[in-house]
């Protein structure tokens, strides 16, 4: 049985703070299942989702191993995978690293080279949700070293989705030449792939990843212009593989309309954050949904519109309050005390 279906906890591409926005906790973008120079964006950027800290973004390796033999050590591999991603998830590092070292053992034990690479994948991303991007490059660039032997090219999608952690590894270290030839590499391979199998599933979701982290890192450099167009891509594809009524739509609709906001076009600004709103309301598990009310609520505000941002922030307050999301909360309050100071 494939190894990776038998194990339905994944772990994330690291999500970096970006240009006055707080940070966020993107959902799964792909689908259901600093010297540099920075644009200040005046508005939240801070989601939270119901995944755990160990969100469903898969590992590299999507869907690529499977044991024909050694049944009872193939399981004993996987559970003890299991507890070592368990670990992660209370972010107990130490208790990963033990766990998965154990899993190495293990692969090695009954030579399964399969086994080997995915347990480094693992440990890659575990390196990689850490900070450690030192170990986290070298793990990744291994895992690529081994599926290259095993025939995988440039544009397979496992290859492009370790090639896209390396390429905000690189983001991270502030070496931004070798980052953008990644992030560009990446979607030069995924827009071929996706033209040749346009309702591919997979290709779909890491593209939208794709586009979404290279305007991040966009934005970060000060390029709105392009971010903007990189968002708005990310929006469309996304919507196109997952729907209107999803987690990630609300977060990128809010990017677009801080950045249209920033770029002075208040209409733009005002008809993503209402977008975002109104599907908001259909997802009522979003604990950080109160970010758009703060947001539109900050914009009404700066336009002196004080009663409609009044009844953003309120909206906002009452949100938060009903996720106990205690940074809504407060950020709420404090939108809507600058609103009641302007009105005396």
């Amino acid at each position: 049985m494939n190894l990776v279906n038998r194990i339905r906890i994944f772990t994330p591409l690291v999500n970096f703070t970006q240009n006055g926005f707080k940070t966020i906790s993107r959902p799964n973008v792909c689908k259901k299942t600093h010297s540099a120079p920075r644009t200040q964006l005046p508005f939240n950027r801070y989601f939270k989702t119901e995944y755990p800290k160990v969100v469903f973004l898969g590992f590299s390796l999507l869907s690529i191993f499977g044991f024909e033999d050694e049944e009872d050590c193939e399981q004993k591999l996987i559970n003890t995978i299991k507890r070592g991603l368990l670990c992660l998830q209370k972010e107990d590092y130490e208790c990963f690293e033990q766990k998965l070292h154990e899993a190495l053992k293990i692969a090695n034990n009954i030579k399964s080279f399969e086994g080997v690479t995915y347990v480094y994948d693992v440990l890659a991303n575990g390196a990689f949700m850490k900070k450690d991007y030192v170990n986290a490059e070298k793990l990744f660039v291994l895992v690529m070293q081994r599926l290259m032997s095993k025939g995988s090219k440039e544009n397979d999608l496992n290859m492009l989705h370790i090639s896209l952690k390396l390429s905000k590894i690189l983001e991270a270290k502030q070496d931004f030449v070798k980052c953008e030839i990644g992030y560009t590499h990446c979607l030069k391979h995924l827009e071929e792939l996706i033209k040749l199998d346009p309702d591919n599933e997979d290709i779909l979701g890491l593209l939208s990843l794709t586009l979404d982290s290279y305007a991040r890192y966009l934005l970060n450099r000060g390029d709105t212009k392009k971010a903007y167009a990189h968002f708005k891509k990310s929006y469309k594809t996304c919507v196109k593989l997952n729907g209107e009524i999803y987690e990630m739509n609300v977060i990128l609709l809010n990017d677009l309309g801080t950045l249209c906001y920033v770029q002075g076009n208040v209409d733009k600004a005002f008809k993503y954050l209402n977008k975002a709103a109104k599907i908001g309301q259909h997802l009522p598990d979003m604990e950080s949904f109160s970010t758009v009310y703060i947001n539109l609520g900050n914009i009404y505000l700066k336009q002196g519109m004080l009663i409609e941002a009044e009844k953003s922030c309120t909206e906002g307050i009452k949100n938060a309050k009903r996720h106990n999301f205690q940074e809504g909360t407060e950020e709420a309050n404090i939108c809507l005390r600058e609103v009641k100071n302007l009105m005396k």
